[in-house]
């Protein structure tokens, strides 16, 4: 009886074992790894370039969004509201930036030219990038990722 009573505590500190050390392992493997962490089904096309990229977006509400060659984008009410706050939509210039694969939390960093109302500092925005080189389309995600609730910019 007793040596049944052992194996069970080594099999439960065994499986313990097991667990804590792969569970990091398989988080890191999850964020870094080939398939998009938040599962989302949308994945950034191979070796896009920002001359890819260049032109004009819309979404579904009405935003616009224009990158230019010279790193330059201007933005048009562009709903930067979550599940959480509801928020006034962005417009204004600023720079943009392709970001190298693989780097978080997006493809492609904004920064704008100006700060809104309530926001003290610099004031930015990162999309990613889906679709294939030759059609490519914008996305950032609206409220929780896990969510898969995509804000999406699509060619003009």
């Amino acid at each position: 009886m007793r040596t049944g009573r052992t194996v069970a505590a080594v099999s439960i500190a065994v499986v313990g074992a097991w667990i804590a050390l792969c569970a990091p392992c398989a988080g890191l493997w999850a964020y870094l790894g080939p398939v998009d962490y938040f599962g989302c089904g949308a994945e950034r096309p191979a070796n896009i370039t920002a001359t890819d990229l260049v032109g004009s977006y819309v979404t579904q509400d009405g935003g616009r969004l224009e990158l230019s060659a010279n790193g330059r984008f201007k933005a048009d009410a562009l709903n930067v509201s979550d599940d959480v706050e509801s928020r006034s939509p962005v417009s204004g210039p600023g720079t943009w930036a392709l970001q190298p694969a693989g780097r978080r939390p997006g493809d492609i960093t904004l920064s704008y030219d100006y700060s809104p109302p309530g926001v003290n500092g610099g004031y930015g925005d990162s999309l990613n990038i889906s679709g294939s080189r030759g059609d490519p389309w914008l996305y950032w995600y609206v409220g929780d990722h896990d969510g898969c609730d995509l804000y999406r910019f699509d060619r003009a």
